[in-house]
């Protein structure tokens, strides 16, 4: 058992909750570990604090599992913890909606663990090779209790790079269950959505901008839309059941923009958009609203949800500084009394930090504005 310390300051920190360790903040450890080893983090008078899965090829070198009462990690400790992840979704669960996310990682007390459910399709996208060991326990208790057809493995980009991964946890291997046999189709909210469960990003969709879908749809009622960096169109297919007037997408991916033409085909069978009404365009978002800031054209609603641009902790400043330009890019599209629609996936910025991006780009656009909402992830 690895045996790790921290300052006091961090001890606080998981008193309340914090669920990693970076390796910087460790002060020692007893022994060289290996991915997936449990690591039991004591306080500065050797009390148990907590414990957790290892990772020493990450920059977050552990994943807490347990804190202050010391417990056996086992298939009970994750069934228990899956059972409740489950009576929690139970309102999610139904005909209107069959997409959603099972289990949202540290919310649910799965470090660097989410799975996503596309109607009879389950995803496991996993954050780090510390779960490697558990895997063999997780996916019995995802079979027994899921009721799903199969179960895909993906990784995250970081993690991918490990020496852990072997070709029996490759990406894109079928866990158990039937081969994909090309996007996997679910509802979400009544809405029809294909997901490249495969290779698309994340697990295949954003499920969980599920309700800032339903928010643009009741303010897109009338207006003209761009939504830059759409991927597959869930936001667009929203606005247009809100009433939108037109919707431009933006997106660099030819692949996603077919699938986003797809999904609206599939909620709209018997009508033929206009190039005035729907239109796609391939182009980095940045590049294009410059372009369409030069044109002098305005949208009343713009949605700016690009990719990550803080994948590491040492790239929060960098993210920062994008974000401002895209929110200061964005502003300059707005209409006169239009809506920015502003959003972040980069785990390693803080809230906080962000909103003050976006408004300092909203300010350097010579833009003036009102605070509307904030809103999270569903």
């Amino acid at each position: 058992m690895i045996k790790i310390k921290v300052s006091k300051a961090h001890e606080g920190k998981i008193r309340q909750g914090y669920p990693w360790i970076f390796h910087y903040q460790m002060q020692n450890e007893n022994v060289e570990g290996k991915s997936g080893d449990l690591a039991v983090v004591y306080d500065s008078k050797n009390r148990f604090l907590a414990i957790g899965l290892f990772d020493p090829e990450s920059d977050i070198r552990l994943r807490i599992l347990q804190i202050r009462n010391p417990v056996k990690i086992d298939g009970d400790f994750f069934a228990e913890r899956f059972s409740l992840a489950l009576q929690l979704r139970e309102s999610l669960v139904g005909e209107g909606t069959t997409g959603y996310r099972v289990i949202n990682g540290e919310n649910d007390g799965f470090p660097g663990l989410v799975l996503d459910r596309y109607e009879s399709t389950a995803v496991l996208k996993l954050y780090t090779a510390a779960w490697i060991p558990f895997l063999e326990v997780l996916l019995l208790l995802f079979k027994s209790q899921l009721s799903v057809d199969r179960c895909v493995l993906r990784w995250s980009r970081n993690a991918l790079e490990s020496k852990a991964i072997s070709d029996k946890w490759r990406e894109g291997r079928i866990l158990f269950g039937d081969p994909v046999e090309g996007p996997v189709r679910f509802r979400e909210n009544e809405i029809i959505f294909e997901a490249d469960v495969l290779s698309g990003q994340k697990t295949g969709f954003f499920l969980d901008q599920r309700d800032n879908r339903q928010h643009i749809r009741l303010l897109s009622e009338g207006k003209s839309v761009l939504n830059v960096f759409s991927y597959t169109g869930g936001f667009s297919i929203y606005a247009f059941l809100g009433g939108a007037r037109s919707v431009i997408e933006v997106d660099t991916n030819s692949f996603a923009l077919a699938t986003s033409k797809q999904n609206l085909m599939l909620n709209y069978p018997n009508r033929n958009f206009s190039l005035e009404e729907f239109s796609q365009v391939k182009a980095d978002g940045f590049d294009k609203l410059a372009g369409l800031e030069s044109a002098n054209q305005k949208f009343d609603l713009v949605i700016l949800d690009p990719p990550a641009f803080a994948r590491r902790n040492k790239q929060t400043k960098t993210a920062l500084s994008a974000y401002t330009k895209l929110a200061e890019a964005g502003a300059r599209v707005v209409a006169k009394d239009g809506i920015l629609f502003a959003a972040s996936c980069s785990v390693h910025v803080k809230a906080q930090d962000f909103y003050q991006a976006v408004f300092s780009g909203i300010q350097f656009a010579g833009r003036k504005y009102e605070e509307v909402r904030r809103t999270g992830h569903a």
